[in-house]
């Protein structure tokens, strides 16, 4: 379908542009705009240098403060659109929790009325482009330099140049269009105005991207003359709605608790956009009140479509201040994680596309989607030792667990394999080779390679276990006992392993992770030596025979190297968690 509708639109529009220059001005004006905000969020997001994203886990740690952050982060970045997209992005990471990222998106709804105040109350009556033009080459100037500082410096100079220039030229556009052809003669009075034009706001903001944009838009074209006030004041309710697009399709990829966060934005943007229409007059005479206290002209529409739109917003936060928890509550109803069988596909359940943006997500979601694997690898490698699933939650001992589950277990490991774990660690391996390149951060690719490396370690043990499985299950139930000992041995060690290891891949377990750590190594250690005492025993005395003699030296060297892989691992998960740990002890 795009790829017909692409050629289609370039078509049309150049025939368009060909016939009418005032609509290529206008265009023009659109297009410029949209590129200053594209190269303003760049320069921003660049400049941050991850100091957006630490602000956002630092002070966001009550409603309030959330509220605070998202209106300031918005109202510099002029974008809410993208503090969802950052917020969805933290929150499918389990950097923050579901009510602070509501909090979050409340606040950017009030923080991103400020630039439609910023052009009703400065782009439209004063001629912009001569400020626009300085600024501009001021920030090519800073571009120019080797510094990545100035650079991003550079970078938000020209968005910001370009965001003014674009003002202008929508505006002379707008003005120039009207010795074509009248606009407001498609003027629609009443609710039903209100209405039709809603829906053209939503149109032009899920079309821009932009709910800034389609404001500004709305607010040139009513200065012009080209719509009426009752139709903007539709348009600016729909942009409300229209901009949640975006943030609709990025929670696509992300998890359950982004898909949260984005039917919460969705339900604030609609309950707003549903109770702005139903009190439609009672709104207009509220801001012709707030019109007369600010000072502002009753024919300065253009402000009071600013003084509408931060309105309707403040009033919606407030109402549903109370209620954000409730909210939270709701939408975990609504939208319910998913819980599978075990003899279900399995997928990743942390990385999404918008991860690879910033350095801290992309760090925090290979680690938990690593945790994630080894939980998946954990069991299958159980079940390989022939000890029952349900039986890892009893008080039994190893030595009891093992002689518990006496019986040789009938489950096909490859098909789990394959369900559980294939899918999931070639997306991490894909991740992480990805997220390497879109960094330039050392610390962080190094990281990630150890990540990649833990998670080789982990498939690497998986496939070992694969190996002991068939001489395991031959010889558990032998009638020579002293070869179901040495087998006993096997499965005592490595269900103690598993024991271990599963609490240090605990997402909330990073205490004592090297006291674990020294645990495993000890364990590994002593198998090692009492395995060969063992066997050389054993075969001193003929108690077996050298063929399996030799499948007990094998089975016991995969044994050897199932510990070692964990235990790298483990090491590299545990490392991260204490540091984190020990970050946020030093912020408190």
């Amino acid at each position: 379908m795009r790829k017909i509708f692409i050629p289609i639109a370039f078509i049309a529009l150049s025939y368009i542009f060909f016939k009418n220059e005032n609509v290529l001005l206008l265009c023009a004006g659109i297009a410029i705009f949209i590129l200053g905000m594209i190269i303003m969020e760049e320069g921003f997001k660049s400049s941050s240098g991850g100091t957006l994203e630490k602000f956002l886990r630092e002070h966001t740690s009550t409603k309030i403060k959330s509220i605070l952050f998202g209106a300031i982060s918005a109202m510099l970045m002029q974008s809410s659109t993208l503090i969802s997209l950052v917020t969805i992005s933290f929150l499918s990471a389990g950097l923050i929790d579901l009510v602070q990222g509501i909090g979050i998106i409340f606040g950017s709804q009030i923080g991103t009325t400020s630039g439609a105040w910023l052009v009703a109350g400065f782009g439209v009556s004063v001629d912009i482009e001569k400020y626009a033009m300085p600024i501009i080459i001021f920030g090519v100037i800073f571009l120019l330099q080797s510094s990545k500082k100035l650079k991003d410096l550079g970078r938000v100079l020209i968005g910001i140049g370009l965001l003014f220039l674009g003002v202008a030229y929508i505006k002379d556009g707008f003005e120039a269009l009207g010795h074509d052809f009248d606009l407001s003669q498609y003027s629609i009075e009443g609710i039903k105005g209100v209405l039709v034009f809603f829906i053209v706001g939503i149109v032009v903001a899920v079309i821009t991207q932009s709910s800034l944009a389609t404001i500004v838009l709305t607010i040139a074209a009513l200065s012009a003359g080209q719509v009426s006030y009752l139709n903007a004041l539709g348009i600016v309710i729909g942009a409300n709605l229209g901009t949640t697009f975006t943030a609709l399709i990025s929670s696509l990829s992300s998890n359950v608790e982004g898909k949260r966060l984005a039917f919460v934005y969705l339900l604030f943007n609609a309950i707003l956009c549903v109770l702005s229409i139903v009190f439609i007059k009672q709104l207009a005479i509220l801001v012709n009140y707030e019109a007369i206290i600010f000072g502002i002209s009753s024919d300065n529409y253009g402000l009071k479509l600013a003084i509408f739109h931060s309105t309707i917003n403040i009033v919606m936060v407030l109402a549903l201040y109370p209620f954000i928890d409730k909210v939270s509550a709701l939408s975990k109803k609504i939208i319910k994680r998913k819980v599978g069988g075990w003899d279900e596909e399995d997928d990743i359940l942390y990385i999404n596309s918008s991860s690879i943006n910033h350095e801290n997500v992309m760090r925090e979601v290979a680690r938990k989607e690593i945790c994630h694997l080894y939980a998946n690898a954990s069991k299958i490698m159980t079940l390989g030792i022939h000890v029952e699933l349900s039986a890892m939650d009893s008080n039994l001992s190893p030595e009891d667990m093992i002689s518990f589950c006496n019986t040789p277990l009938d489950f096909d490991y490859e098909e789990l394999y394959q369900k559980r774990i294939k899918k999931i660690y070639g997306k991490i391996i894909n991740f992480i080779v990805i997220a390497q390149s879109n960094t330039t951060d050392e610390k962080t690719i190094k990281e990630l390679a150890n990540f990649q490396k833990a998670a080789l370690c982990i498939v690497e043990a998986l496939k070992d276990v694969k190996h002991l499985q068939k001489n395991m299950t031959k010889h558990m139930l032998s009638q020579n006992i002293d070869i179901k000992n040495g087998y006993d041995q096997i499965r005592i060690t490595l269900f103690t392993q598993f024991t271990i290891l599963n609490k240090i891949f605990e997402e909330d377990k990073s205490e004592f992770a090297s006291q674990l750590i020294e645990q495993l190594e000890a364990l590994r250690e002593k198998f090692d030596i009492s395995a060969a005492r063992f066997l050389g025993n054993l075969l001193k005395t003929n108690k077996v025979s050298p063929l399996i003699g030799a499948s007990l030296i094998n089975d016991n060297s995969y044994t050897y190297q199932i510990s070692g892989n964990l235990i790298e691992a483990a090491k590299i998960i545990a490392v991260k968690k204490e540091s984190m740990a020990a970050n946020t002890n030093n912020e408190i």
